[in-house]
Parts: structure tokens; sequence; C-alpha cells
């Protein structure tokens, strides 16, 4: 009786020991998997006249990276469906 426990536990510990490095590799958290396509966005922002470099999702907002005239760099937050710019 001993021996089969010792060999269930050697077995469960082995089998333990080979499945934590499958899970060191995903992640405990989802990861986005949003139709955002920067290039695009970037694109209208752009052609609303914002002074654009960058663009990417943030909870619910673009945000922008812009330059203004001066060569300062601001983050300006849109709404994600008219790209308006939001007051916070």
């Amino acid at each position: 009786m001993i021996k089969n426990s010792v060999i269930a536990l050697v077995t469960a510990a082995a089998l333990a020991g080979i499945a934590a490095p499958a899970m060191a590799g995903t992640s405990l958290t989802q990861t986005s998997d949003s139709d955002f396509d920067a290039a695009y966005v970037l694109a209208q922002v752009q052609d609303k006249g914002i002074n654009a470099s960058s663009v990417e999702e943030w909870g619910d907002y673009v945000v922008a990276s812009v330059t203004d005239a001066e060569g300062k760099q601001t983050l300006v937050y849109l709404t994600p469906v008219t790209l308006e710019v939001v007051n916070l």
C-alpha cells in the first residue's frame, strides 16, 4: 500500500513539473483581441488636422501623441468612433 502511495506521489510531482514550464509562457490576463488598426486611425486623425505621430487604444479612448507648432509633444485623448477631442 505504501509503495503504491509513493508511486502515485512521484507521478503527481512529475506531472506537475511538466505542466509548470508549459504554463510559464501563458499570460494570466487576456490579451487584447481588438481590431484596432493604428495606421488607419493615425491617418484619420491626421486628416482631421491633428499633427499626430502615433495613436493607441487606451481604455475607452484613443490616445494620440501630438507635436504642436513649438515642437512640444503632448497626448490628446479622442473618442474612438468620431475621433473628437475629449476634455478630461
